[in-house]
């Protein structure tokens, strides 16, 4: 295997040298004065020529003249000395455009082949960190973070005290993460905060701000592996140190969704209500109002958690406009659940008040039908018939539209069609049955007093 990939290597280089722009000179750009016009580069004229060159001469004479023209402007390779720094450059940038070209190819043993090749020429590995970080992006780019993590690795080994190793111990924290080894990316991320510490002069500033953000990397890390307890700890240090307004909004938010997930529901109400207060049309302000009306229900503040699901559903159009379909997920979510809550617990006119403005969210049949179902059922349990019947025949409407006809609806659909006719054919019979009990029992007695 080593063998084929070392052929591949020097085919693919030898490909590489006849089409690099790199060390290629326009041979015009050298070249000697060119002749005078009509020379063509023939020997000029003597003074006692007199005689006339024949038609066949002066042909041949114009087609030497063209070819002696395109060889001057043909553009000639010359190649740098291998030996020298400019060559060895060269070097490095064709086998650094042969690795991409290779990851880009799905060969990535091919890729390592051409790493080795860069890491073996001979000049300062200064010379390579830029070459070797643009294959690590075409790596990552990929999804191949584990040789993007060998090759950040690799540059932080080889150039330990390089001016850019915060960053690539910051990327590493990253990748480690993505990965699924928190302890490792929690590593680098701490090797980021001593780095800054030990900086000083001009880039103090600048690694400060670094140090500032491995410690919410630090916290996001330890959120992500469940650790909520350590996540928020760091989320109140970072809290304490300057933020940009979105940074302090989103950590002011990890950090009440950390109370909250420790089950700490008088906390997770103090943060949410603030972070509400001052971050209200936030991208994550839709799931902060969630758990907020979450932890109110836990309280057993039942309105104020009706109230604030409400607020979601009602009063979030033009906050939603930012990211819709987040704002969208949430009021779903939040609306089902709640809804669903109440009617369990019998309480109807929340239920539907609920479904109503879930009802609203979307056209879709899949979405809108089992919707307006609940709606039915709730007006049922508040003997509310026509308005339930009104519910189900909306079902039977919508089902009945020519757009609908003849196209197969999805069995779950079908069912909810099926039992709404049947709950209207029940209506009905419960409607007749009270009647005919009415007519039985005779007109209503609105004094009883004549009874004595």
């Amino acid at each position: 295997m080593r063998h084929i990939a070392k052929t591949k290597l020097f085919s693919s280089l030898s490909v590489l040298l006849a089409t690099l722009p790199v060390g290629v000179v326009w041979a015009a750009d050298h070249a000697a004065p060119a002749p005078a016009a009509g020379d063509h580069g023939a020997p000029a004229k003597t003074a006692d020529a007199t005689k006339t060159p024949s038609k066949e001469g002066a042909k041949d004479k114009d087609a030497a003249a063209k070819t002696a023209s395109k060889e001057l402007n043909r553009p000639r390779v010359i190649v740098h000395d291998p030996t020298s720094e400019e060559g060895k450059l060269n070097e490095i940038r064709g086998f650094m455009r042969l690795a991409k070209k290779a990851i880009a190819e799905g060969q990535p043993d091919l890729a390592d082949s051409f790493l080795e090749s860069i890491a073996a020429v001979e000049l300062p590995d200064e010379s390579k960190k830029v070459a070797l970080r643009e294959v690590a992006e075409v790596f990552e780019s990929k999804g191949d973070r584990v040789k993007a993590i060998a090759i950040y690795e690799k540059l932080s080994t080889l150039m330990e005290v390089d001016a850019d190793a915060p960053q690539w111990q910051m990327k590493l924290g990253e990748l480690y993460r993505d990965t699924g080894a928190y302890q490792m990316a929690i590593s680098r991320f701490y090797g980021v905060i001593n780095m800054a510490i030990k900086v000083g002069g001009r880039d103090f500033e600048a690694h400060q701000g670094l140090a500032r953000r491995a410690q919410r990397e630090i916290a996001d890390t330890h959120f992500v592996k469940g650790d909520f307890e350590q996540a928020q700890k760091f989320y109140n240090m970072a809290l304490r140190s300057e933020l940009s307004k979105e940074d302090r909004a989103m950590v002011l938010f990890r950090a009440g969704h950390c109370t909250f997930m420790r089950g700490d529901m008088p906390g997770a109400i103090a943060i949410f209500e603030r972070f509400l207060k001052d971050y209200n049309t936030h991208a994550s302000a839709a799931e902060a109002r969630y758990m907020l009306a979450s932890s109110y229900r836990a309280q057993g503040r039942a309105q104020e958690a009706y109230d604030t699901v409400l607020d979601l559903l009602r009063n979030a159009k033009s906050k939603r406009e930012a990211d819709p379909k987040i704002w969208v997920f949430w009021q779903k979510k939040a609306g089902n659940e709640f809804a669903n809550d109440f009617y369990q617990r019998g309480e109807f006119v929340n239920a539907v008040t609920i479904y109503q403005s879930l009802a609203a969210l979307s056209e879709e049949p899949d979405w809108r039908w089992p919707v307006v179902y609940q709606m039915g059922l709730c007006f049922e349990r508040l003997r509310l018939e026509p308005r339930a019947n009104e519910s189900y025949q909306y079902i039977l409407d919508e089902s009945g539209k020519p757009e609908l006809k003849g196209k197969k609806l999805p069995d779950s659909l079908a069912s909810l069609i099926e039992m709404s006719k049947w709950r209207i054919e029940q209506l009905k019979w419960e409607g007749n049955a009270n009647q005919s009990i009415r007519a039985l029992a005779g007109p209503e007695i609105k004094d009883y007093s004549k009874l004595r």
